[in-house]
């Protein structure tokens, strides 16, 4: 028996020397030596293993400062720690055997692999060093030994944790936090956009593990992107890598993050998306956003914080079915929220108007907390009424037709928080009058006749008030007018439509064409009140004033319809978050555009589009035009086919169009456009249509599998 446990621990012994020698070996040749596919499986183990051997070393090296009283108890503990730390060390020498050869593969940058490779060796050499001293004379130095041993395992752990999940994973929950940057002081990409990466995506794109060549640690890695080439186009999400692989399906390997791995949430997702589009600036702060900027509400969201309590209403609710009735075409009143006591009034259309309509409120008074009067034609002597209702604590009177003269009534309403009378041309010292009003804390004077001196006069006499002013160009810097607004919400249209622009800022004129050729500030018609189209027309438009640069244009593409149908079914279900609102998503009138994020579009890959559209009764059909986008980047492609079926009864269809749109190439650019099957006049109440996805060529990173299909709308001619 004595002979057989010398004979074993003389083998164990070289063996762990052969192992050592292996190690170091590898250690020093690094990436020089040519290792075998096989040998690489071994290496990616290396995550699977290293467990094993940590719980050796620590049981065996805490054996080692065990004494028990009896000799035979002691001599048998003894032995077991001989063969544990040669377990311990033989497994070691294995894990980091793994560890070197899954080092040399691509995606592992110098920095913390070679601390973690420095510390594996180290790890193993003090566990060696504990078997072969583990019965020295001098018994504290394989006590030393197996302090320093757990003292490197720690260190080296550490470090492979910062390459596996990113820098200082393992403290970070000690480490203080950066203090919360409040909304005005906040940058979008440090304080938004790189806190999603980092918790995200800096655990496989590090200094120390730059998988795929990418490294997002900082601005200028971000922007040099990886071997896919570049992470994101400035300005365009829709083509931008990152965003591609976040929308690509979940079992698809090029999916980010990769499976196992906490996916981003839709709201991270979205954030990213409106840095992009918004230009994906490193500096941009999030106050110099618009108001109602996407990207300023999602930073509101994150970096507001909650409003220390709910306001407190000490008041009942209004009656629901009164609340009703005071509802008609031109005025809306509504709870704040379901259930909620507090109202809001809004007023619509400036020509129906008049005072009378705020006085029939007088019964919901006491729960009237908002007015939204803007546009309308308020006189001053309409102030009184208004001042009748005294829980109001937002009303909004901008550009309307006050002079301010009656301003001072408005004082008297004790709860009155906002106030806006932008657009009108009040004077300084009729603000001055609402010194007296006890609750105001916001005041909106944009776009009036007050100087900014005034202004800044108002802000020093109404101290607890903030004055908001609006953009002044005190410079005299030409600057860029923003795009014309498009104010037509559907882009469908039967017999014709009014085309509708305006311009938030006074004296700009739109020029538009009707063609789709570039409009210029000189020789484009000038848009007036409204503009009558009765076939295909594809607008541009742009805004022009002088001592202003000209704006971006902006389009939009109105198309015909002849039969709107009275219902769409869907026969396969849309695919993965691109199921906008169903089958009446092909016939609302809404086009989607280029971007495939926005809930406009429906999308397929696995199944095919197959929707039954059912007419109220039969029509003579003679064309069907299918709305489709194209972004080869991001997986969508034509259909391989589409088939449009019909006839009078659901079970009795015929073929009346088939067709193979042409495929889609490396190099064609994002748009949507419309698949157009004409076909002999036929009567229908009911039609298929069928849209086959084709499958990704064989130059694209996808090849062989399922393209997507995506469509917006169906036209019937």
């Amino acid at each position: 028996m004595t002979w057989n446990r010398i004979r074993w621990q003389y083998a164990g012994s070289q063996l762990l020397f052969a192992a050592n020698i292996f190690a170091l070996v590898l250690f020093i040749a690094g990436s020089s030596a040519i290792i075998p596919a096989w040998l690489q499986v071994v290496g990616r183990m290396h995550p699977l293993v290293l467990h094993f051997p940590i719980v050796l070393l620590l049981l065996g090296s805490l054996l080692l400062f065990v004494q028990l009283r009896e000799p035979e108890a002691n001599r048998w503990k003894t032995q077991f720690t001989a063969w544990l730390l040669l377990a311990a060390a033989l497994s070691t020498a294995v894990t980091v055997i793994m560890g070197l050869l899954l080092a040399r593969e691509e995606g592992y940058a110098d920095g913390n692999i070679q601390w973690h490779k420095w510390g594996g060796m180290a790890v193993l050499w003090t566990a060696s060093s504990l078997y072969w001293l583990r019965e020295a004379s001098r018994p504290w130095l394989p006590k030393t030994g197996a302090l320093v041993t757990a003292v490197l395992l720690l260190v080296t752990g550490h470090w492979g944790a910062d390459i596996t999940h990113g820098n200082n994973f393992v403290l970070a929950p000690v480490t203080p936090h950066n203090t919360p940057v409040p909304l005005e002081k906040a940058l979008v990409y440090e304080h938004l956009v790189k806190p999603v990466l980092e918790e995200k995506c800096m655990s496989c794109h590090n200094a120390g593990k730059t998988k795929g060549g990418l490294s997002m640690e900082l601005p200028q890695q971000l922007l040099a992107g990886g071997k896919s080439g570049k992470l994101f186009i400035p300005g365009n999400p829709a083509i931008s890598l990152i965003m591609q692989r976040l929308h690509l399906p979940v079992d698809d390997k090029k999916h980010m993050p990769p499976a196992g791995k906490p996916p981003l949430t839709e709201e991270e997702v979205a954030l990213l998306y409106y840095w992009i589009k918004g230009g994906a600036d490193f500096k941009t702060p999030v106050a110099s956003l618009p108001a109602r900027d996407s990207l300023r509400l999602l930073a509101a969201a994150r970096l507001q914080p909650a409003a220390a309590k709910e306001p407190v209403y000490d008041f009942s609710p209004a009656d629901d079915k009164l609340v009703q009735q005071l509802n008609n075409n031109y005025r809306v009143v509504y709870p704040v929220a379901l259930h909620a006591a507090p109202l809001v009034a809004n007023w619509y259309n400036k020509d129906k108007f008049n005072i009378a309509s705020v006085k029939e409120l007088q019964p919901v008074k006491e729960q009237l907390t908002e007015m939204h009067l803007q546009k309308m034609p308020v006189q001053d002597a309409d102030l009184e009424v208004l001042a009748q209702f005294k829980q109001l604590r937002v009303l909004n009177l901008s550009f309307t037709n006050i002079t301010g003269q009656t301003l001072a009534t408005l004082a008297k309403l004790p709860h009155l928080q906002s106030l806006s009378v932008s657009g009108t041309p009040v004077t300084l010292q009729q603000l001055t009058t609402l010194k007296a009003a006890p609750a105001l804390q916001t005041l909106y004077v944009w776009n009036t006749g007050l100087s900014h001196a005034d202004i800044q006069q108002a802000q020093k006499i109404l101290r607890q008030v903030t004055v908001v002013e609006g953009f002044t160009n005190d410079k005299g810097e030409q600057l860029k007018l923003n795009q014309p607004t498009i104010l037509n919400t559907a882009a469908v249209f039967r017999s014709s439509i009014q085309l509708k622009l305006q311009h938030p800022v006074k004296g700009v004129e739109i020029r538009y064409t009707l063609d789709g050729s570039a409009p210029d500030s000189l020789h484009s018609p000038v848009f007036k009140d409204s503009l009558l189209i009765t076939g295909n027309t594809t607008v541009r438009a742009i805004a022009c004033k002088q001592g202003w640069y000209a704006s971006d244009p902006v389009q939009l593409q109105l198309v015909k319809t002849t039969y709107i149908p009275d219902s769409v079914t869907l026969v396969n279900q849309p695919e993965g978050s691109y199921l906008a609102s169903g089958g009446s998503t092909l016939t609302d009138g809404q086009k989607g555009g280029t971007d495939y994020n926005n809930g406009k579009w429906l999308g397929y890959t696995k199944n095919v589009l197959e929707a039954v559209v059912r007419f109220p009764q039969p029509v003579p059909l003679k064309s069907v035009s299918i709305g489709m986008l194209c972004n080869v980047g991001s997986y969508i492609f034509p259909p391989r086919q589409v088939e449009i079926w019909g006839g009078v009864h659901p079970q009795q269809l015929k073929l009346l169009k088939k067709i193979s749109p042409p495929a889609g190439k490396k190099d064609d650019p994002v748009a949507a456009m419309d698949i157009d099957c004409a076909f002999p006049v036929t009567q229908a109440s009911y039609i298929k249509i069928i849209m086959t996805p084709a499958i990704l060529p064989s130059w694209h990173p996808g090849k062989g599998k399922h393209a997507w299909v995506f469509t917006d709308e169906l036209l019937f001619n």
